[in-house]
């Protein structure tokens, strides 16, 4: 039986399948590429995310949500195309460069935010989140954590950001969904992004307390036909940020 995908897709040409972040949904992606030209965009709500509901049996990994988007391409007779991703959707593209390279033709890398490791040191917030959701959603008690409060101090918009997992709009598998994605890790040895052989690109900003720059250059500093951008953090100027990664991609795209 054929598996019902809740995505999108805009425009015309070659196929671009750009995903999501950690608790967002495929507008979030939609929007921030709309209008590349000569490329048909195709976002996927990843299960546990916007209007796809994620089954109780099934804990959500970076090869789970990798293995749903090749059968999505099945679907939709697609046999290779370039992959991207924000946050979580750069990692879910980085594991498909790495274990399907034949259905993987570039890769756009927004905002890494894993390496190697699960649960790393900038993501243990949303591991604090969780466990708040678990508690009746009580975002009141998130926001006087120690680390949510020094994200608030420095970078008000991120912290803003944050606390949009607690938001009525989001899926009640959230909690399960936040613990599984950021203990988990899109690859076991970082040595393995030197096998990625595909044009790729590496965005990054600094201001962004769960997405450092640091995680960017690694990133960049193991794929050998890859380069990096540096961008403002959209936490410090959102529409500058996006026009910005919107030109980048474009000319990356362009230049495939």
């Amino acid at each position: 039986m054929e598996t019902h995908f809740l995505y999108k897709s805009s425009g015309e040409g070659d196929p671009f399948h750009f995903q999501h972040g950690l608790g967002s949904n495929l507008a979030q992606p939609q929007g921030l590429l709309a209008g590349l030209q000569g490329m048909r965009l195709i976002s996927m709500d990843c299960p546990g995310h916007g209007t796809a509901p994620l089954a109780p049996s099934i804990r959500p990994s970076f090869a789970y949500y990798a293995d749903q988007l090749i059968q999505l391409m099945d679907q939709l007779e697609i046999p290779e195309a370039v992959f991207g991703g924000i946050s979580m959707g750069a990692g879910i593209s980085t594991y498909l460069a790495i274990h399907h390279p034949e259905r993987v033709s570039g890769l756009v890398l927004v905002r890494p935010a894993w390496l190697d490791e699960g649960s790393p040191e900038n993501l243990k917030i949303l591991l604090t989140a969780a466990d708040y959701i678990e508690a009746a959603k009580d975002v009141e008690g998130f926001k006087q954590e120690s680390e949510f409060q020094t994200i608030h101090e420095h970078v008000p918009n991120a912290a803003k950001s944050v606390l949009g997992v607690f938001a009525d709009t989001q899926r009640p598998e959230i909690a399960t969904v936040l613990r599984a994605m950021v203990e988990d890790h899109p690859f076991d040895d970082i040595n393995f992004l030197d096998k990625i052989s595909v044009p790729t690109l590496v965005i990054g900003n600094e201001d962004d307390p769960l997405h450092p720059y640091s995680m960017a250059e690694a990133v960049h500093k193991h794929i050998p036909n890859s380069h990096i951008q540096k961008v403002i953090s959209r936490y410090i100027d959102d529409a500058q940020h996006r026009q910005t990664v919107h030109k980048i991609v474009s000319k990356f795209i362009d230049n495939l």
